[in-house]
């Protein structure tokens, strides 16, 4: 039996791109393999971590937008 590739470390673009699409819940099981890197537990935690400040922080601002707004 042939030996298994050694997996490639993901990037950050490529942790962002997870935490994106698993935000908007798209995508297969096939789509996360066909690049052939392994995301790991830490950079999937800090990257949840920031993804749900950055949505967190854009829910904020928009109800910060829509209250001024709606005061004119």
């Amino acid at each position: 039996m042939p030996a298994d590739p050694p997996t490639k470390k993901a990037t950050f673009a490529q942790v962002a791109a997870t935490m994106f699409w698993g935000l908007c819940m798209i995508g297969k099981k096939g789509t996360w393999e066909r690049d052939g890197v392994k995301v790991s537990l830490p950079q999937v935690i800090v990257g949840a971590l920031i993804a749900g400040g950055v949505v967190v922080t854009l829910l904020v601002l928009l109800a910060r937008f829509m209250v001024r707004w709606a005061a004119q």
